[in-house]
């Protein structure tokens, strides 16, 4: 038959099933060949019998109980010549649902396929209400607890805004209590890994105890995965790449099956002996704030005021989990680098046991070798010095703002000196070559406000902006514009093949400045370094050059009675000397209380610590009787 003629039967058929003129319906589809008819046409026809057997023509027997069971059967013969197309569509589950729900005995085979409709149109209230009259037909088969259509929308937005466009979803077969479908969403050039996040585990409102009542009763989870991990269908029918989804399943169903809530720094674990695959000894996980993803990805504000939060999942270790348990969420943080936690790593080192072995720099804000070898592996065309472009660049620019530390200057004041008349301008063989930079940037060589700016625009491997190398990557869109990749990752990386060029240096460094003015107006009590007062650095000093005094000293209350060189975070013990100073009746504890100045400041106001400044971490002092500085033995304010 002509397809022009098929497809006018399908539009009559169409309007016949809307006008519920079922009859002439089945006839009109009846006059093509059933080898012709294809799927619209054999679904419509089977749609058309089952509303025959029960409503009537025109609906004049909706008010009977009794429905033609030998038709019904007739419809679900017809609608199943269809199934291998018909599964994942949510129309051909509805007239299945309908179809078989109105045949004696059938009930528990329709609900297999309402579920299957809501699952696949998680949307419809009409999928929802047939499925929970059929589960209370059935008596104790509860419905799964689901969304609302408004609650759906706000958060398939905010996962979209968010965590990134998902154009695949892991749609879950059998909905038991809750419906947890896994929004997948592919690398990204700012995340250059898959991003699995559940969207369905906050229909569930956890019982949260009043201690916690700060605690938000919805919630989802996510997980990051290395952009290699496979997949794909027939690869998840192995557990070695299954796992992780199988976590995010079990860690959003545990409120309801349990009772229990989840909230930040909680951890889930597995029995004595279990873990999640055989390929991998991790056991157990950690809850998080998505922190790669910024703050604003943290909640999902829901149309009626409620909200839904969103937790990171970490995998962890046996050893791990229990050093939480010992000691708190926080404190495993604090031995656990960023880089361990940001992608699942089946095989990384372990936090606790294998602490010494992890080389991570606390400090480090980027480091070449990361970049080579993404040139190695996707063998890109670039000059000798690509890896180092974009770290010649913001080097350049911490140099001509006064953003180096004095050790930094003092050991490479040539260099430095040229940089700012304008002789060098080209770092890149600087950073690659000397010792004292070992291809990397670090927040050791810069002063206070420099290691304070970097923190927030440059740490790379951070929970923080992102922003420099994202500002690079979009000035490379700029210069590639009109180029076709050979593929998205090339595309990610095209940062890599931008020519050095003055134009390069000169446009990069005005982005940088944009964004320090946009920090600044961020801070706005931060409107001028009070560590820079102009006071000369001890003689011979070559270390960081501030430190912290009470206010109550700086006022002139009262004179400094104690002080003690803390251990600072490495990250910045490029500007910070560590040394604190107190008055008699300060509390040691509380920083809040003291302004940070430079050492030659603090020499000049207390011309006795000169002689200690070069003590070890960890050195106090208090003032004694005499007036002197004694040493303090008790070690509380290490």
């Amino acid at each position: 038959m002509d397809a022009r003629r098929i497809a006018r039967v399908g539009e009559k058929a169409d309007l016949l099933i809307a006008m519920g003129d079922y009859s002439k319906c089945i006839r009109e589809i009846g006059s093509v060949p059933e080898d012709e008819r294809g799927y619209r046409l054999t679904l419509l026809l089977g749609w058309a019998y089952s509303n025959l057997a029960v409503l009537g023509d025109h609906n004049e027997n909706e008010n009977t109980e009794d429905a033609d069971q030998e038709m019904l059967s007739k419809a679900v013969d017809i609608l199943m010549t269809i199934e291998e197309r018909g599964r994942d569509d949510p129309v051909w589950n509805s007239r299945m649902c309908y179809a078989l729900w109105m045949i004696n005995g059938r009930e528990s085979d329709a609900l297999r396929y309402a579920d299957r409709w809501m699952e696949l149109d998680p949307k419809s209230d009409d999928a929802r209400n047939q499925n929970r009259t059929i589960r209370e037909f059935l008596e104790g088969t509860p419905a799964p607890e689901m969304y609302d259509e408004g609650q759906w929308d706000s958060v398939e937005e905010h996962i979209a805004k968010h965590f990134g466009d998902f154009p695949n979803v892991y749609h879950e077969l059998v909905s038991p209590d809750i419906h947890v479908d896994i929004c997948l969403i592919p690398p990204r050039r700012d995340h250059d890994y898959f991003t699995l996040v559940t969207m369905g585990m906050g229909a569930h409102e956890m019982d949260i105890p009043e201690e916690a009542e700060d605690t938000r009763r919805r919630a989802e989870v996510m997980i990051n995965l290395p952009r290699d991990w496979k997949l794909d269908e027939e690869s998840l029918q192995d557990s070695r790449w299954y796992w992780p989804i199988r976590m995010l399943k079990d860690v959003a169903r545990l409120p309801v099956s349990t009772g229990c809530w989840l909230g930040w720094g909680h951890t889930v674990g597995m029995d004595e002996g279990e873990r999640y695959d055989e390929s991998t000894d991790l056991c157990g996980c950690i809850m998080l704030n998505p922190g790669v993803f910024g703050e604003d990805s943290y909640v999902c504000d829901l149309p009626d005021g409620d909200g839904v939060e969103f937790f990171q999942i970490v995998p962890l270790y046996r050893e791990e989990l229990q050093y939480k348990i010992e000691n708190g969420a926080e404190a495993l943080l604090d031995i656990t680098n960023d880089d361990l936690l940001e992608v699942v790593d089946p095989m990384r080192l372990n936090a606790v046991t294998d602490y010494d072995r992890i080389d991570h720099d606390d400090a480090a804000m980027d480091d070449a070798r990361r970049h080579q070898r993404i040139i190695d592996r996707l063998g890109l065309e670039t000059d000798d010095l690509a890896a180092y472009s974009h770290m010649a660049i913001y080097l350049r620019w911490c140099i001509l703002r006064d953003m180096v530390n004095g050790a930094f200057a003092s050991r490479h004041r040539e260099l430095v000196d040229s940089v700012r008349s304008g002789k060098i301008t080209d770092l890149r063989g600087f950073i690659r070559d000397d010792p004292d930079m070992d291809g990397k940037l670090t927040t050791m060589h810069l002063n206070r406000m420099g290691a304070w700016f970097a923190q927030w625009y440059n740490w790379g491997d951070r929970r923080n902006p992102y922003e420099f190398l994202r500002d690079v990557k979009d000035y490379a869109d700029r210069v590639f514009v009109d180029r076709e990749w050979k593929d998205e990752e090339e595309m990610f990386h095209a940062y890599l093949r931008i020519p050095w060029s003055e134009r390069y240096l000169d446009d990069m460094t005005k982005v940088i400045d944009g964004r320090y003015g946009q920090w600044l107006e961020s801070l706005p009590q931060v409107s001028s370094d009070p560590a820079d007062d102009g006071y000369p650095d001890p003689d011979g000093w070559e270390g960081a050059r501030d430190c912290a005094v009470s206010e109550a000293v700086l006022s002139g209350r009262t004179p400094m009675g104690f002080c003690v060189r803390w251990t600072p975070e490495k990250e910045d013990r490029g500007w910070d000397s560590g040394w604190r100073f107190f008055a008699d009746d300060d509390d040691d504890s509380d920083e809040g209380r003291l302004m940070f100045r430079s050492l030659g400041f603090a020499c000049d106001l207390f011309p006795e610590v000169r002689r200690i400044l070069d003590l070890p971490y960890g050195t106090a002092f208090v003032r004694g009787e005499d007036g002197m500085l004694h040493p303090y033995e008790d070690d509380e304010g290490e």
